[in-house]
């Protein structure tokens, strides 16, 4: 722990005033001027006296590891206080400790937001949540939040060589098209520095992409001292998991840049294989990145809040209270239901192929959040934690005796980065589309023949139009739920727009049987919104984390 030269109470780093600061005597310290007590030993630390291991060649520091005996998740300090709840899994206990040593940092970004600033901007976020549950805004919630440090892999790309690349310019002669190809050679020298993903396992990789980016300017070389009074998480990933798809963004953005070049400003360029603009010079470092971290336990979920230590951004599980859902829903069905009933008398065949989009709709929706679900409680969106489980059976598989049956095998990579092109001028020939479409179902075969002579004259010249294409990256993970399950979710609107669909295909001439069809497809939408709700929930919380690698109980 570090103690205060005056009075010898112990001191915490002040994110608002970016100093150590002592609440007893009211001293301010600068990080790099602050006594370290460990133990009965004082001695003023710097970054020259981290150990340096021998084994992996990188500088170690002495902390306190608190381990959670329900989940196994891991916390570490560099001072005495005892932790007595943990924020991975909400457990209200006092977690075991020790001693040991853990890979320093090579860099450092402070906090500069503080608990109470933390604590407001949650607040903010949930007071526009109208269905968050109640546990959620109280202030003992508010109260557990934690500042912890959460460890990243900081990547710098360096690319300083000559490149080829193949571009198209098309004009139009009459009635025809010309193509022409550009072979467009330039010297790329670039340099990319602070990009960077979350290195622990336990830190779940949707809400660390959720409040990104950090400012990796304000970074400063690693000192203990900045720990004090926060937490931090432990580096447990390889820094080669997330290289390849940063080296793809980087290939991307460098490609973007040409693109807007004035020399290549008319010409639309195409990015192949050839054009030899992977950056070849990649370095790593491991940094700790400020995060304010907050677990809501209830029952047996959990879902999470994460604060930007640096920048403030916010991302929240939300999950719905089913009884403010109903109130709030009954209350709004009594003016909707007052102007349906002022409107005039709706057909019978149109209110079927109302209710009957109604239950396509829900049936989408089902069948969207199933496959979220799948994803998210098979952890299919966490490379980290993928990576960990699959290194885990690994060293299992190698320490298994010959009588012992052999683990599943690693699962295969289930992220990738999706590159797709598009240009600058498609939403000119989308609005123009939807605007034919819109003709030709109002104003019927006079609307088609506008089309034919007006629009589609436009939409060919906005095609041909010239255009800047720009490279966009995405991760997606190619995973579904099963069929069967997705297929019992949605049985209920299923049986609605059957009903429909048979009413209007048979189309009987008593207007009954439109109204009793609606009326069933409708209720077995309502129904279904319930499921849509649980979804939603099981989205918006989290299975307990059981983080095998550290050893959790999973009794």
């Amino acid at each position: 722990m570090f103690v205060c030269p005056n009075c010898g109470a112990n001191i915490n780093f002040d994110p608002g005033k970016q100093l150590l600061h002592c609440d007893f005597c009211d001293t301010d310290l600068s990080p790099d001027e602050v006594i370290q007590k460990d133990d009965a030993e004082e001695h003023t630390y710097t970054e020259s006296e981290a150990d340096e291991s021998s084994e992996t060649g990188y500088k170690e520091y002495t902390t306190t590891i608190y381990t959670c005996k329900e989940c196994g998740g891991e916390i570490l300090a560099n001072d005495n206080t005892v932790a007595t709840f943990c924020s991975y899994c909400g457990a209200s206990t006092v977690l075991s400790s020790r001693v040991g040593k853990e890979r320093a940092p090579e860099y450092i970004i402070p906090f500069k937001i503080t608990k109470e600033q933390s604590a407001e901007l949650y607040k903010k976020a949930v007071s526009k949540a109208l269905f968050a549950p109640k546990y959620m805004k109280e202030d003992t919630v508010i109260d557990k939040f934690r500042g912890i440090y959460m460890p990243y892999w900081v990547y710098d790309f360096r690319e300083n060589r000559p490149a080829t690349l193949r571009g198209q310019k098309d004009h139009r002669s009459g009635d025809y098209i010309i193509h022409e190809h550009f072979d467009i050679n330039l010297e790329v020298d670039a340099q990319y520095k602070g990009l960077s993903y979350d290195a622990s396992s336990q830190f779940s990789d949707t809400l660390s992409e959720a409040i990104a980016p950090y400012d990796f300017s304000t970074a400063v070389p690693f000192n203990t001292s900045y720990m004090s009074g926060f937490y931090a998480d432990a580096a447990d990933t390889e820094a080669s998991l997330y290289q390849r798809q940063c080296r793809t963004i980087v290939t991307n953005e460098i490609y973007n840049r040409v693109a807007k070049a004035p020399a290549v400003k008319s010409i639309t360029l195409k990015k192949d294989s050839s054009s030899n603009l992977a950056p070849e010079t990649c370095e790593s470092d491991l940094g700790y990145f400020p995060v304010w971290f907050l677990s809501c336990r209830h029952k047996d979920r959990v879902s999470y809040a994460v604060i930007n230590g640096q920048t403030g951004e916010v991302a929240t599980d939300m999950p719905v209270d089913y009884k403010k859902y109903v109130i709030s829903s009954l209350i709004l069905a009594i003016p909707f239901a007052a102007l349906f009933a002022l409107l005039p008398i709706m057909r019978p065949v149109y209110l079927v192929v109302v209710s009957l989009i109604f239950a396509m709709t829900s049936m989408i929706i089902l069948c969207s959040q199933k496959n979220k679900i799948y994803i998210r409680e098979n952890n299919l969106d966490d490379v980290g934690l993928n990576f960990r489980k699959d290194k885990i059976r690994k060293e299992q598989a190698a320490n298994l005796r010959p009588d012992q049956p052999t683990p599943p095998p690693p699962s295969e990579p289930i992220r990738k980065v999706k590159t797709t092109e598009k240009s600058d001028s498609n939403w000119i020939y989308t609005l123009l589309i939807i605007v034919s479409f819109l003709m030709s179902l109002c104003a019927g075969p006079i609307g088609v023949v506008i089309c034919l002579c007006v629009i589609t004259p436009l939409i060919n010249n906005a095609k041909n139009k010239k255009s800047k294409k720009i490279v966009d990256t995405k991760t997606v993970v190619a995973s579904k739920a099963p069929g069967s399950e997705k297929f019992a979710l949605c049985l209920k609107p299923l049986i609605g727009a059957v009903i429909s669909l048979g009413v209007l295909i048979f189309a009987p001439n008593a207007d009954e049987y439109y109204y009793i069809a609606a009326v069933i497809c409708i209720v077995a939408v309502l129904l279904s919104f319930w499921d849509i709700i649980k979804g939603h929930n099981e989205l918006a919380t989290r299975k307990l984390p059981q983080f095998d690698k550290r050893g959790g109980d999973e009794s």
